[in-house]
């Protein structure tokens, strides 16, 4: 089939985990015969032309499949194909470690073709997938390989081969089952070793960094990407049920009645692995809203976190500039004073007219300086704090944040 085309360039792109989302089912059926003349009768067996006057009709319905008859292929013409793709999933890593977080897990896909002749019973079947050898020990398996066929595969008639096709389909299916448990509780459990304390505990807490936000996110769109896949195999998987139900009731399909139970068998085991997708996309829906709702809930705590910080910073700022406020006042109210014991200091050494420039020291002048100077500068821190105190209460009514509540605990 010309779609087939659009599955096998999926793989043209590098190994990537592109174009995950790409699935479809494509389907053809050419069973019934396409209305039409021959002329047959138009010579006879001496060669001679038929005339007006014989009584051989000139033409005669001839049945002519719709499709391409290839006789050297064992292709009649009347046949149905199609095809789909399915992806699964697996764990591509063998670590040591236990921590969920460091499972490598990986979404791969497989793309099929499949064409069945209904008079010849020939089957064809296409597949390409990255690193095939799994997909054909599957088959192997299950058509025997050297050891011989299974009863459950067997090609001596239309029936069988048609029967066989089916289960080729369910193994098909089966592979994309996959361990979808064991990825979806792997997701679970990475997701809850990360988001366990953000909607209890304390509200700042200092092990929410961007990294862990970081971690969320990614987790996050992995169940996101699961949900698309599951919902992918789920429609490729219906429509395939689809196909076979209808093909059933179709008057042109020669194994309309022999074939309808097992038709009926084939589509149950279908409805039964949707089933199961079904409830591992629930499964993996709630995951995706949980980890939403926690996700949020991180980045408002790291912007409560960062908004403290930036209070934090803030007021501390603002205390230093009172700090430089209250400096800068003493400074202007002991200039005059500086000039003035400096202008008195010289009573401090009294220098004789001598050779040497030596003077005596005068421990009266240094007792007086020590007598008014240490009570100012007591009185200036006095001063200082008391209109730092007052400010700073002043600021805590007007600006109040999260340092005052942290100094207050402490």
């Amino acid at each position: 089939m010309p779609a087939f085309i659009d599955f096998i360039a999926v793989f043209a792109h590098p190994p990537r985990q592109k174009e995950i989302g790409f699935s479809g089912f494509f389907d053809q059926t050419t069973l019934s015969y396409r209305p039409t003349t021959s002329n047959a009768a138009q010579q006879s067996s001496t060669g001679a032309l038929p005339t007006a006057n014989t009584a051989q009709p000139l033409t005669q319905a001839v049945k002519v499949p719709r499709g391409p008859t290839i006789t050297a292929l064992g292709r009649s013409g009347r046949q149905y194909q199609m095809c789909y793709n399915l992806k699964r999933v697996a764990r591509i890593d063998d670590k040591s470690s236990n921590k969920f977080t460091d499972q490598d897990w990986s979404i791969q896909q497989s793309q099929f073709h499949h064409q069945f002749d209904v008079e010849q019973g020939t089957t064809l079947w296409m597949n390409a997938k990255g690193r095939l050898k799994d997909y054909r020990d599957k088959v192997l398996e299950l058509t025997g390989s050297a050891k011989g066929i299974p009863e459950e595969l067997t090609f001596d008639t239309t029936e069988n081969c048609f029967r066989s096709s089916l289960i080729v389909h369910l193994m098909n299916c089966h592979w994309a089952t996959g361990d979808w448990r064991g990825y979806l509780n792997h997701l679970e459990i990475a997701i809850s070793s990360l988001t366990d304390e953000v909607p209890v505990g304390i509200w700042l807490n200092k092990n929410f960094t961007p990294k862990v936000l970081q971690d969320v996110q990614q987790f996050e769109e992995k169940a996101s990407s699961a949900v698309m896949v599951l919902e992918s195999n789920m429609e490729v998987m219906t429509e395939m049920r689809k196909f076979y139900e209808k093909l059933i009731t179709n008057d042109e399909f020669p194994m309309k009645d022999p074939c309808a139970e097992d038709v009926l068998a084939f589509v149950q085991q279908l409805n039964n692995m949707v089933h199961a997708f079904s409830g591992q996309r629930r499964r993996a829906i709630l995951l995706v809203d949980l980890t939403g709702n926690r996700k949020n809930l991180l980045l408002q705590k790291l912007q409560s976190l960062a908004t403290k910080k930036m209070e934090d910073l803030t007021t501390m700022s603002y205390r230093e500039a009172i700090i430089m406020k209250v400096i800068a006042g003493g400074t202007f109210i002991f200039l005059p004073a500086t000039f003035v014991s400096t202008f008195f200091s010289t009573d401090v050494v009294k220098y004789q007219g001598s050779s040497s420039g030596k003077g005596d020291f005068s421990w009266e002048a240094m007792r007086i300086w020590l007598a008014v100077t240490v009570p100012l500068t007591v009185a200036t821190f006095v001063i200082g704090f008391l209109v730092f105190y007052l400010a700073d209460e002043r600021r805590k009514r007007r600006l109040p944040s999260s340092y005052d509540e942290k100094e207050k605990d402490a």
